[in-house]
């Protein structure tokens, strides 16, 4: 039984030292070893006594990945992370590493993009609300996807008539 522990305890080390897990990736790794949730307590204790299990250093990490590498806006990653069971001060302080202009700017990138494959659409409407329902879904504020859209659609029109 002991060897069964120091290998789940081995194996959630190793992985913890690759990338940030937060705890209930721990706990799903973990419950692979049919432990007793007593034994997973304590392994995730160890952990943290250990600083390889921080929910602080995964929120962030998963912010700054998600933001940067996969164009996502504040909301959905904030969503992500509740689903992860992270507490709302950790999200909220993860959120601040993501300021309004980068923000911004990711937005206007990944929109600018989604027009370009709306080549065949003619319709206006149909581009814009297309657009924004694309922002909404990266997790983007609806005002500021709004904002941006409108401004998209105008430089495009301006483009056109020049």
């Amino acid at each position: 039984m002991e060897d069964k522990l120091k290998r789940a305890l081995w194996t959630v080390q190793r992985a913890c030292s690759g990338r940030e897990l937060c705890r209930e990736d721990v706990v799903s790794r973990l419950k692979r070893f049919d432990l007793a949730d007593k034994e997973i307590n304590d392994i995730i204790t160890s952990l943290e006594k250990d600083n390889f299990l921080s929910h602080e250093r995964f929120a962030r990490a998963f912010t700054r990945d998600k933001s940067s590498l996969s164009g996502w806006g504040p909301a959905k990653i904030a969503w992500a992370l509740r689903s992860k069971k992270i507490q709302e001060e950790i999200i909220k302080n993860a959120l601040e590493e993501i300021s309004g202009e980068s923000t911004t700017e990711k937005l206007k990138d990944i929109l600018s993009k989604k027009y370009k494959t709306l080549d065949k659409e003619t319709n206006k409407l149909k581009i814009k609300s297309k657009l924004v329902r694309f922002g909404i879904s990266r997790g983007f504020d609806y005002s500021l996807v709004i904002s941006q859209v409108n401004k998209l659609m105008a430089n495009f029109v301006k483009e056109i008539n020049n």
